[in-house]
């Protein structure tokens, strides 16, 4: 019998619990009687005041969720390289530029000669009959020509040799040029 009465007791002790927790949550903190008006009358850690009104710091934050936030101003652009700033920061501390004095006008360039773009880039060859035939990759300064013994260039020039490391070109002149591979 002595087990049927510590079930009793665990029962009984348990609804009392559960009445109490029921019942403490649905009271006002008007209605508890001990004058506390919402606030923990527990311990409180040491060095730590009491806790005061709360009442000005909510309205405080009430007020600064009700302005609406700024967007923050960037001072560079993330998505170019190296540029300068130019802030009124910057332009205060200038000192004024000296007076620029104009330098004498220079001699426009010499146009290029036909044919001095041309560049050997490099070489190919096939097995032929008499050996190998070369063909000869030479960049004109605009596309990659693709030239055989006897083929001619743009500005007059002719392949007239071919060998594995270099390539001699003549113009309409008479004169020779040899192009070899860097």
């Amino acid at each position: 019998m002595g087990g049927m009465q510590l079930r009793t007791v665990a029962l009984v002790g348990a609804l009392g619990l559960a009445s109490g927790w029921a019942l403490g949550g649905r009271m006002q903190p008007s209605q508890a009687g001990d004058g506390a008006q919402g606030r923990s009358t527990g311990p409180r850690p040491l060095g730590t005041a009491p806790a005061k009104d709360v009442a000005p710091l909510t309205e405080q934050l009430r007020l600064r969720l009700e302005q609406k936030p700024r967007a923050p101003r960037p001072d560079r652009n993330p998505f170019t390289f190296g540029g300068r700033r130019t802030t009124s920061a910057m332009t205060r501390n200038v000192a004024p530029s000296p007076v620029a004095v104009e330098a004498p006008p220079e001699s426009p360039p010499e146009p290029p000669r036909p044919g001095a773009e041309f560049r050997l880039a490099g070489m190919a060859s096939t097995q032929g009959a008499d050996g190998p035939m070369w063909t000869a990759m030479i960049h004109d300064g605009r596309s990659l020509l693709y030239v055989q013994r006897g083929d001619s260039l743009p500005g007059g020039f002719a392949v007239i040799d071919i060998q594995e490391t270099f390539v001699t070109l003549r113009d309409t002149a008479g004169g020779e040029r040899t192009l070899s591979l860097p």
